[in-house]
């Protein structure tokens, strides 16, 4: 289960900084806002759901 949690931590860090480079590149282009805005939206769910897994993990691994 340990090695579990420390597979969600990493996943919860390589994608923070993917989205620290990410948004601001997508708000920086001006081809499809609809689609930068999506991709933005999904990435930030995404981390909210990694941070809701990682919490719901620590529970287990104590």
């Amino acid at each position: 289960m340990q090695i579990l949690n420390t597979l969600t931590v990493l996943a919860l860090v390589v994608l923070s900084f993917a989205l620290i480079v990410a948004v601001p590149v997508l708000y920086a282009s001006t081809e499809d806002s609809g689609r930068s805005n999506r991709l933005i939206l999904l990435g930030g769910l995404a981390w909210v759901a990694l941070v809701l897994l990682n919490w719901g993990m620590s529970y287990f691994v104590v």
